[in-house]
């Protein structure tokens, strides 16, 4: 990729929206689904996470259609019995059901102290933690685990080992005062998105962070293209914990059950943020973390849970590649 390709330049947030939008909908996308995936994929940017970002929607385009990128079906919501909601995403990108999923279940723990609902047939759903965001705007602590069952794998145990599992993130998020306390990670050291931006932009990776074809470490992203996978943050602790999240969000939700397609799925709970104190207290216990935590530095900056998201926000323009950006304007078309 050349130097021009490369360069980053700078568009606002609306250009971003209408860019993302049109190029959904001149892929045969109905304009619900467009908006909203278009409002995510300008937050994971404005979040300080352009892996989950504009470069998604050229894969979103190319995909169109298929299982997980069907762009023209709204998903259906239903409860199993009070308490238990279900989101059939119908093969379609999981933006929309999870907007549902977590507006339907935060709803039904303020009334009950706790919810949970499961998504299946659902396809990339961006930013886990912009769902728990979601939910604690709700009022509701929100606990969130997507997973998938299907090869190809990504995710290796160890070097000389194949790729068994996906990332599988999960998202956790407490209320505080004014931002929340939370965490969003995949089970990999490097989420797979953020080898394909260190890719474009020429950054090397971490060390132990991805394997090559011949299941060696690497610091180059372009061997992860090149048949390798991704290695687990703390070694056995990560891998062991992917796995826990897919029995939970796809063998627990039922997402890979005979017939369905794709089989990905998400595991959603909400839990009423005033069951066991006040609002108040416990936005009070939350900031006493978050002070200790910034506090335990002695020579470098001590970030909480939720901080760089935060900070990230601040900036209100967006940096991306110009050959996204291109790619973006192409997609879209006269509609922008």
């Amino acid at each position: 990729m050349d130097e021009v390709s490369n360069q980053l330049i700078s568009i606002d947030v609306a250009t971003a929206f209408s860019l993302a939008r049109d190029a959904i909908c001149s892929s045969g996308g109905v304009s619900q689904i467009a908006e909203c995936v278009a409002k995510y994929v300008v937050d994971a940017e404005l979040s300080g996470h352009p892996s989950h970002g504009l470069r998604q929607i050229s894969s979103y385009c190319d995909q169109a259609g298929t299982p997980g990128f069907r762009l023209d079906v709204e998903p259906n919501f239903y409860y199993k019995s009070v308490g238990r909601g279900v989101v059939d995403a119908r093969e379609g990108l999981g933006y929309r059901a999870m907007e549902i999923a977590v507006d339907e279940t935060a709803r039904a723990a303020l009334s009950s102290g706790i919810a949970m609902c499961a998504v299946i047939r659902c396809g990339h759903a961006g930013r886990a933690g912009a769902w728990v965001e979601r939910g604690l705007s709700n009022g509701c602590i929100t606990f969130l685990a997507l997973g998938g069952s299907e090869p190809p794998f990504v995710l290796a145990a160890a070097p000389d080992c194949e790729p068994a599992l996906h990332t599988n993130p999960i998202a956790i998020g407490v209320p505080g005062f004014r931002d929340p306390m939370l965490i969003d990670m995949a089970t990999s050291l490097v989420a797979q998105g953020k080898v394909a931006v260190a890719l474009s932009r020429g950054n090397k990776l971490p060390d132990f962070a991805i394997l090559d074809s011949d299941r060696q470490p690497s610091t180059d992203p372009a061997d992860f293209y090149e048949g390798g996978a991704l290695l687990p943050f703390g070694g056995h602790k990560g891998f062991g914990l992917s796995a826990i999240i897919e029995a939970l969000s796809v063998s627990f939700t039922g997402a890979d059950q005979e017939g369905n397609s794709p089989q990905e799925g998400a595991l959603l709970i909400c839990i009423d943020a005033s069951s066991y104190r006040s609002e108040g207290d416990l936005h009070k216990s939350v900031e006493k973390i978050r002070a200790r935590i910034h506090q335990s530095g002695n020579k470098q900056s001590i970030l909480a849970p939720g901080d760089p998201e935060v900070f990230a926000r601040k900036n209100a323009e967006i940096h991306i590649e110009k050959i996204v950006f291109d790619d973006l304007m192409t997609r879209a078309g006269s509609k922008s």
